[in-house]
């Protein structure tokens, strides 16, 4: 029985330990920092191709709907760090005074994301550059309530 308790015990502080790993709210803060430059620019590459500014290639467009989908799972747990609202960051107080409205927004651009990967895997243009609309309007509606500028 004394083995279970333990055993237990280990596997409880292990979950715990792993359920946000910063040490520090800087690290939180640098971490989802990191996670939005590289979707901002694999974001970008898509947003030139959609602006003509870049050869559209359905492929490679795809190729970053797939990496922002996955990256947006990641910056999430970094705003949960106590003390990360302080610092070298342009997140505004709202993110943790809205926390409600800040996940609602944070949710739907990862079931926007999603979507675009899953759209424009399949190949049809039109509708790949109607999804990152999609996309892209909940993105800056985000920026304007929750970043500063």
């Amino acid at each position: 029985m004394m083995k279970k308790v333990i055993l237990g015990g280990v596997l409880l502080a292990a979950t715990s330990a792993s359920a946000m790993p910063f040490e520090k709210p800087e690290d939180a803060i640098h971490y989802r920092q990191s996670a939005f430059s590289m979707i901002a620019t694999n974001f970008g590459d898509m947003a030139d191709m959609v602006k003509g500014r870049k050869d559209w290639d359905q492929a490679k467009f795809s190729q970053r709907a797939l990496f922002v989908s996955q990256l947006t799972m990641m910056p999430g747990e970094a705003f949960e760090m106590k003390g990360s609202d302080k610092g070298e960051t342009k997140a505004r107080p709202e993110i943790w005074s809205d926390w409600d409205g800040f996940s609602a927004k944070l949710n739907q651009f990862q079931t926007d994301m999603a979507n675009l990967a899953k759209v424009s895997a399949e190949g049809d243009q039109r509708a790949t550059m109607k999804a990152f609309g999609v996309a892209a309007k909940n993105c800056k509606s985000c920026h304007s309530d929750y970043k500063h500028r």
